[in-house]
């Protein structure tokens, strides 16, 4: 028999070479202007390399993007002397690209202590506003939440769904969520609803955990703050005008609580006259404006590979010291480098009717209630793989 001494070199010569002309190729495709072939054949590239290295690949599909959202939120709220206990309640329907809906039903409870001066009287119906407010309020609460999420396969098993829901009889949800932490709230309120002014600074630390039934995985979430904030700053190439920000962080552990995947979602609302985040460039100046009369929410998720050392290298730095500025770039450049990232860009509406009153001299008597519906459409959306290009979602948003 022949000897085959050298066959694997034989053979790994011959895989670099097909993968120099795949490169190759790919090069002249995006160059012509075609980043989704570019990036299908890295994916598959990637995928190939990984079988062949024996090691467990991770999964870099894009997922499904939610096309349209309703968000129905209850309000409810009530302080004694110094007591504050509030109560909210949301219901949120989700249409996905790939035809699915996703239900989500959440309560959230929060007990602490709440100073005011002044007082209020106001009522809001669809949006508009009347009454008076003169007050400063200023407060600490511990806040618990829970909630399930269910996965319907089209319109129809959702309202049987959701019928199951409304009259209290189980239901088997996909996945199961619980979160808790400390907010501080401060409230400023001047003048009336015709000419006046209010200012709300809202600040807190919220940790949490997300089961996928199906799967067994477990996700830890964190609420970032504003270090995570620099890093998606850096990952990006720049700072996104936005408003009303919010960022979480998340570690995804599989079955046998081995680290599958590390996460950072962020959204915000989009400033007036700001530009769309990096990767959102081809929203037409028109679209990114509210010149509808609705608003424009951004939403970002970065997923990350935990097993690659780079990324765990840049992870436990920033984990053993979130403020540390070198953390914070090192975490921002895994993000650039080594991150599938998807952004959205959402025009979304939102009605109100509620009312409050209330009546304090550092102690207080007060109470409040808010029905707020919020629905949000899809307008563009796009993806990076991780070492790819940006490129369109024409499957979430069309040609």
């Amino acid at each position: 028999m022949r000897c085959s001494r050298g066959q694997a070199t034989v053979d790994y010569v011959a895989l670099i070479a097909v993968v120099a002309v795949v490169l190759t190729l790919a090069l002249a495709f995006a160059t012509a202007g075609a980043p989704g072939i570019v990036n299908a054949a890295a994916r598959q590239f990637r995928h190939a390399l990984c079988a062949v290295g024996g090691g467990s690949c991770p999964d870099v599909r894009p997922r499904p993007c939610t096309v349209a959202s309703r968000r129905d939120t209850r309000h409810y709220a009530v302080s004694i002397l110094v007591v504050r206990v509030d109560d909210d309640r949301y219901v949120l329907r989700e249409v996905m690209s790939d035809g699915t809906i996703r239900l989500t039903t959440a309560r959230s409870g929060a007990f602490g202590g709440e100073v005011a001066v002044g007082g209020r009287a106001k009522l809001m119906v669809k949006g508009r506003e009347v009454g008076m407010t003169d007050e400063l309020r200023a407060g600490v609460q511990a806040v618990l939440a829970s909630g399930r999420t269910f996965v319907a396969r089209d319109a129809r098993e959702a309202a049987a769904v959701m019928r199951a829901i409304g009259d209290d009889r189980p239901s088997p949800a996909r996945e199961v969520f619980y979160e808790g932490g400390v907010r501080g709230v401060v409230t400023l309120g001047v003048g009336s609803s015709v000419a006046g002014a209010s200012l709300r600074a809202l600040s807190g630390a919220m940790v949490g955990g997300r089961r996928d039934k199906r799967t067994g995985d477990v996700t830890l979430t964190v609420n970032a703050g504003g270090s995570a904030w620099g890093a998606l700053t850096v990952g990006l190439g720049g700072a996104i005008g936005t408003t009303d920000r919010a960022m979480t962080l998340g570690l995804t552990l599989d079955r046998h609580r081995r680290p599958i995947e590390l996460s950072l979602s962020a959204s915000g609302a989009l400033a007036a006259g700001a530009a769309p985040p990096p990767g959102l460039a081809m929203v037409p100046r028109a679209m990114a404006m509210s010149v509808d009369g609705g608003g424009r929410r951004w939403e970002l998720a970065a997923r990350l590979d935990p097993r690659d050392p780079l990324v765990a290298a840049a992870w436990r730095r920033f984990r053993d010291d979130p403020a540390d500025s070198g953390a914070i770039r090192a975490l921002g450049e895994a993000i650039r480098d080594r991150a599938h990232l998807d952004l959205r860009m959402y025009r979304t509406r939102s009605t109100s009717t509620g009312a409050a009153a209330g009546i304090g001299q550092v102690v207080q008597i007060s109470g409040e209630y808010d029905h707020t519906v919020e629905n949000s459409r899809l307008l563009a959306a796009s993806s990076r793989p991780s070492g790819g290009l940006w490129e369109q979602r024409f499957d979430c948003v069309g040609t």
